[in-house]
């Protein structure tokens, strides 16, 4: 049976949102705890782990549904390196922030869209 609309889409943007959510909170308890003592940063791993299901949607094989609910964004301790690295960096967070809003924007932007193309497939372009 061929599918008309892809469940995949929404799925996937969902899981980014989920993921830039979650960064976002990340970024607040650093920035919140950046001049506590011993605080170690928070980051969120999502993307590392979501590069199989990229190549394999860059090699023409759609991703099924029940194989993206094995990914989920992960919240963990930032690993900078070193322990000096260790501090937060008030400035790098701001940075993060910015790209993560932006990020955020643009992944509501094409869910939107998605949503618009479905919304006219339904109405057969009619308001």
């Amino acid at each position: 049976m061929v599918t008309l609309i892809d469940p995949n889409t929404s799925a996937l943007v969902s899981l980014a949102l989920d993921a830039a959510g979650m960064r976002q909170q990340a970024i607040s308890h650093n920035i919140a705890n950046a001049n506590t003592p011993g605080y170690k940063p928070l980051s969120v791993s999502f993307e590392e782990q979501f590069s199989d299901i990229r190549n394999s949607i860059a090699q023409g094989q759609t991703p099924s549904l029940s194989s993206l609910s094995n990914y989920r964004p992960v919240l963990e301790f930032a690993h900078n390196g070193s322990e000096a690295d260790e501090a937060v960096s008030l400035d790098m967070e701001v940075a993060k922030l910015s790209e993560n809003t932006l990020h955020h924007q643009a992944l509501l932007k094409a869910l939107n869209r998605h949503f618009s193309i479905l919304s006219m497939a339904i109405t057969e372009g009619k308001r």
